[in-house]
């Protein structure tokens, strides 16, 4: 029986299967320099309707809510007095840049090029861009450190770069800052070599600022590296006593660096709230949920599952699949059984609630408890599906040489390419605001309320243009959209149905408005009743008016 189960152990797993590398390096430079070169040709085909039109988005919906964000960091950085985190929206509450995922260190990236006077919807689209080529890059140094083959590199970085679940979420900057996790995995790697104190100190660094990338990535990250590092520590003989020492410190350092961003959240949390079990579920994907292509997808939306589910379409491309199942044949080594595992461990947490691991983040990590999506934990399997599939290339292109495996290289890059070519439908962006904002005065002695008011929380995304438009005037507002709202907001916002009855009017007094814009272009009819209650308003005083959009915008004082 022994014997059996020895044998069994040498068919499945070998130690030499995934030597570990001799040279800590990632090759010469020019071999990176032609990897990059590449990687842009690819980015220029796949992306060339973005790359056309930089100053149009995928909607108006969340890059605008992405651009404010930027917008109110750089604002921050040139000196504006009020707090960081008591951003201009939902005016008077606090906290509210902690409604949703701060993005600070994309947007720390981002001020430069709003320092240069770029226009904010270039600058989004070029910190957009660079999510695509640092996360590809950075996957081409990882998989050629792991398996020495720049071949098998490429076309992981290609898969991981353009992975599908990106463009799912084409709308969502934060969510495309995933570079960080590939080199906080090199780091890993050299801790798991090394057991020294430095690499360890890079890995944690590296989650650090995944975490101030993108929230969602940082807690889930998190994980999946621990994982890694397990299997990594656990196929070195003896090297447990000699990690806890570097991996604690490197622990302690990542903490440290968190609280600032912690705090400001868990102030915010007793008005905010957190993510509702019955919330939670509907955005926890099911194993279907891998069979069906996103909307953007035209290879496969046509022949894979068609029914349109939000933030669960998770098909990761033939090519990826194909390539780790290659990768997966036996005998397997210590790095490919890592990374095997790091891939169960995200596919089961991107079900959520329909999974075994999600229900006890949930229970006993408190910063899992804000976060509404587990199906984006499918971003971190895609990262492990890229790794393994660049160990699949690797033992194709080892069984030939010469032309043929030239050719081969050529296809497998083609495939790729044709796999995960997206369709990339652009809508072109506001140049400027209404110039009504020039006209208010210093951005501290201004409140706003924004007509058309949406009353319907379903309806809150169209505070977003206003957002946008403060990127220029800074004034705070009671509008605003954010992953969570205040608790008295949809009530406040149903009392303004009727404006401008003196009931509203005494709403937005009791909220310090000073003064009211009617921007005619934003609403979804005739805003001619509305002008003449206004002007008939004895609570209300006509300031200006001029035309944005071929349509009438008007400004007011609000009298108290």
């Amino acid at each position: 029986m022994h014997e059996t189960l020895r044998r069994l152990k040498d068919r499945l797993y070998r130690a030499a299967a995934d030597p570990v590398p001799a040279a800590s390096g990632f090759g010469p430079w020019r071999q990176l320099a032609l990897a990059g070169a590449g990687f842009c040709a690819a980015s220029v085909f796949l992306l060339h309707p973005q790359l056309g039109s930089m100053y149009s988005l995928p909607d108006l919906g969340d890059p605008l809510f992405s651009i404010w964000r930027m917008g109110w960091i750089y604002r921050q950085i040139l000196g504006d007095p009020r707090p960081l985190f008591d951003a201009n929206i939902f005016h008077p509450e606090p906290l509210t840049l902690a409604y949703s995922d701060a993005m600070l260190l994309p947007s720390l990236t981002a001020a430069p090029l709003l320092a240069a006077n770029l226009h904010p919807v270039l600058v989004y689209n070029l910190m957009l861009l660079s999510g695509f080529l640092f996360s590809g890059l950075v996957t081409y140094l990882l998989v050629q450190r792991l398996t020495g083959s720049t071949r098998a590199a490429f076309v992981a970085a290609l898969i991981y770069g353009f992975y599908p679940y990106r463009f799912e979420h084409y709308s969502h900057l934060e969510l495309q800052m995933t570079h960080w996790m590939p080199l906080g995995l090199v780091a890993l790697h050299r801790f798991a070599d090394t057991q020294r104190l430095r690499p360890a100190m890079v890995a944690a660094l590296c989650g650090v600022a995944q975490l101030y990338s993108s929230m969602y990535y940082g807690v889930f990250f998190l994980v999946y590296g621990l994982v890694i590092a397990a299997v990594l520590v656990a196929s070195r003989r003896g090297a447990w006593r000699k990690v806890v020492a570097p991996a604690a410190a490197g622990v302690v350092a990542a903490l440290l660096c968190a609280v600032p961003l912690a705090r400001p959240y868990s102030a915010a949390q007793a008005r905010r709230g957190t993510r509702e079990a019955v919330e939670i579920q509907e955005f926890s994907a099911r194993p279907s949920d891998y069979l069906r292509a996103n909307r953007r997808s035209p290879r496969w939306g046509p022949v894979l599952l068609g029914d349109r589910k939000v933030e669960r379409a998770l098909f990761p491309g033939g090519t990826p699949l194909a390539l780790s199942a290659i990768a997966l044949v036996p005998p397997l080594g210590a790095t490919r059984v890592a990374y095997a595992a790091g891939l169960l461990v995200a596919f089961d947490g991107s079900l959520g609630f329909n999974g075994s691991l999600y229900p006890y983040l949930y229970d006993f990590v408190p910063a899992v408890r804000g976060l509404r999506v587990p199906a984006r934990f499918s971003v971190i399997a895609g990262l492990s599906l890229a790794i393994l599939a660049g160990f699949g290339v690797r033992r194709l292109l080892s069984r030939i040489a010469g032309w043929k495996a030239r050719v081969v290289f050529a296809g497998l890059i083609v495939a790729v390419v044709f796999d995960l070519q997206p369709s990339l439908p652009l809508v072109p962006a506001w140049r400027t605001p209404p110039p009504v904002y020039a006209g208010l005065g210093a951005p501290g002695d201004v409140v706003l309320a924004e007509f058309p008011f949406p009353i319907n929380a379903r309806d809150i995304g169209r505070n977003l243009p206003y957002m946008y438009f403060s990127v220029w005037h800074g004034s705070a507002m009671v509008n605003g959209y954010s992953g969570f709202v205040p608790p008295d907001y949809p009530e406040f916002a149903r009392g303004l149905a009727g404006f401008p009855d003196e009931s509203s009017l005494a709403r937005l007094r009791q909220r310090g408005v000073t003064h009211v814009t009617v921007n005619c272009a934003l609403a979804r009819g005739p805003c001619d009743a509305v002008l003449d209650a206004c002007a008939a308003a004895s609570g209300l005083r006509f300031v200006m008016q001029a035309r944005w959009e071929g349509s009438a915008v008007y400004v007011y004082r609000l009298l108290y």
